[in-house]
């Protein structure tokens, strides 16, 4: 049972003429409410009395988007406000060159923003002049917060994880070598009545939120330089209000300090605002459920004829669901009666070498060899994560141009379902030969996706000796009407909800 709070900061406690007014539910954890009034106010007198910047009205901190009806603790939701705070603040040396949403732009489905980029080298530059990735950004949103393991159903291939080569694991001790540094209890060190609350946030995101700042390639700033960063910050209230202690960014404070403003990251990005299920599909999907319940099927009432018939594809004949899948299997008996999870994913989480082209725009070493440089093992080389499908198609504009797989060789969900369909161009390769397929010219090392479709043929994959290629994929015997179909059933992923940078950054 909650109970309704209402929380005045006065011009007084915030130290200044502004004052916001903050209304929430106090939310009970063991049977006690997580948020003690007489506490917050002490927070924040103490704050505003502090030799830092106070002058913000409260309402700035939380951005107006206390969603009407959900139940919130005041902690849990400045942590997850200081996370999206940190989100879009360029915190990077050189100063406000990279953040976090440079790699993944909401407007752009939550990877990379820029066209021209996209169009070229894939790969993200740097805050430092020069500097650049060496991989396409994949999308944080929809991040499955599920440990890295070795043997997942039905392929018993590894899954779980974030990166494409899933070396953020969320485990405690590694399960491959090379993997990213773990965020664990000790965050709770001082705090242990937040692990109740906050330990949700901990895994793979966490992990992974740790890596970008440091990275000499991508934001180019050290731990304790960015604990100083958010210590100045116009929102580092929001540390306190979420963590019951000012951030401590002393030599022996700084990386727990860091680790939690990595947890508060892990915490925006697991909210409803970056997970939003307000997609086409979800929309028709849900006014569907509540017409007919527990009966619901596809076609849906929603959805065009032709985005039902793309459904009905992904699920069947396509095959699409044995790796784009919350729960894969090998065989749908009806498709119309799959796929109609609201929280589906559109990923086994796994990790599987497609035969991608290699992307020679990407600087570099040539090829991308994921999990299997980690794990050493020859089966895995070229092994990447599944992508969600989810905003798969989200874009700021019709004529933006967003970069496919993990090296961004493909340009067009066209183009791509169109691999899907026809890569196997051995002579075992049926549904090649009808549109008459065949392997590009090996001496142009360089082929891009225009030159490929232009020749009717498809480069040599980056990795071949692991391929899924006349196995999962290559050989699906789609006609151009059931390619289109599939492409129509994909673009009706994407969110219609768009998240938008703290006003207070603006």
């Amino acid at each position: 049972m909650t109970t309704p709070m209402n929380i005045l900061m006065s011009g007084a406690l915030l130290a200044g003429p502004l004052a916001g007014f903050l209304q929430c539910e106090s939310v009970e954890v063991d049977g006690e409410p997580n948020v003690v009034l007489d506490d917050v106010a002490d927070d924040v007198e103490a704050f505003a009395a502090a030799d830092e910047p106070a002058e913000v009205p409260l309402e700035l901190l939380f951005d107006d988007e206390v969603p009407p009806g959900r139940s919130f603790g005041l902690q849990e939701l400045s942590l997850k406000q200081l996370g999206k705070f940190v989100f879009f603040d360029k915190i990077s040396s050189p100063k406000n060159k990279q953040g976090c949403v440079s790699c993944h732009d909401p407007a752009a489905g939550w990877t990379f923003g820029v066209d021209a980029i996209n169009k070229s080298q894939v790969a993200a530059p740097g805050a430092v002049p020069g500097a650049v990735g060496s991989i396409k950004p994949p999308s944080n949103a929809y991040a499955r917060n599920m440990p890295l393991q070795l043997q997942c159903p039905p392929f018993l291939l590894p899954c779980g994880g974030v990166f494409w080569d899933g070396r953020a694991e969320g485990n405690v001790v590694p399960l491959v070598a090379g993997a990213s540094p773990h965020v664990g209890l000790e965050v709770f060190k001082s705090s242990a009545n937040l692990e109740g609350l906050f330990a949700q946030f901990l895994g793979p995101v966490a992990d992974q939120a740790l890596q970008p700042f440091p990275n000499p390639v991508e934001q180019n700033i050290g731990e304790k330089e960015v604990c100083n960063h958010v210590a100045k910050a116009p929102y580092s209230l929001l540390y306190k209000l979420a963590w019951g202690e000012k951030i401590d960014c002393s030599n022996a404070g700084f990386l727990l300090s860091f680790k939690r403003i990595a947890v508060a990251l892990a915490a925006f990005q697991s909210s409803s605002e970056v997970n939003s299920f307000s997609s086409k599909r979800d929309i028709a999907l849900a006014a569907e459920i509540k017409k007919e319940g527990a009966d619901v099927a596809f076609p849906l009432q929603g959805l065009t004829a032709q985005e039902n018939l793309g459904h009905e594809l992904f699920y069947g004949k396509a095959g699409c669901a044995l790796c784009h899948s919350n729960t894969p299997v090998f065989v749908i008996e009806d498709p119309n009666k799959a796929g109609l999870d609201p929280g589906e994913l559109y990923t086994d989480a796994a990790y599987h070498n497609i035969g991608v082209p290699r992307n020679a725009k990407i600087p570099g070493p040539l090829g991308s060899p994921g999990l299997g440089a980690r794990s050493a093992l020859p089966a895995q080389l070229g092994f990447h994560k599944t992508p969600s499908l989810r905003n798969v198609d989200k874009r700021p504009s019709k004529s933006f141009v967003k970069a496919y797989t993990h090296n961004g060789w493909f340009k067009s969900l066209e183009a791509l379902v169109h691999f899907y369909n026809t890569a196997d161009v051995s002579s075992d390769g049926a549904t090649a030969a009808k549109f008459g397929i065949t392997r590009c010219d090996p001496s142009k090392p360089d082929w891009t996706q225009a030159e490929a479709l232009a020749a009717n043929c498809w480069p040599a994959p980056e990795e071949q000796g692991t391929l899924a290629i006349g196995f999962l994929i290559g050989d699906l015997d789609l006609t151009v009407a059931e390619e289109a179909a599939i492409v129509a059933y994909l673009k009706t992923l994407s969110d219609t909800k768009t998240v938008k940078p703290p006003k207070l950054l603006k």
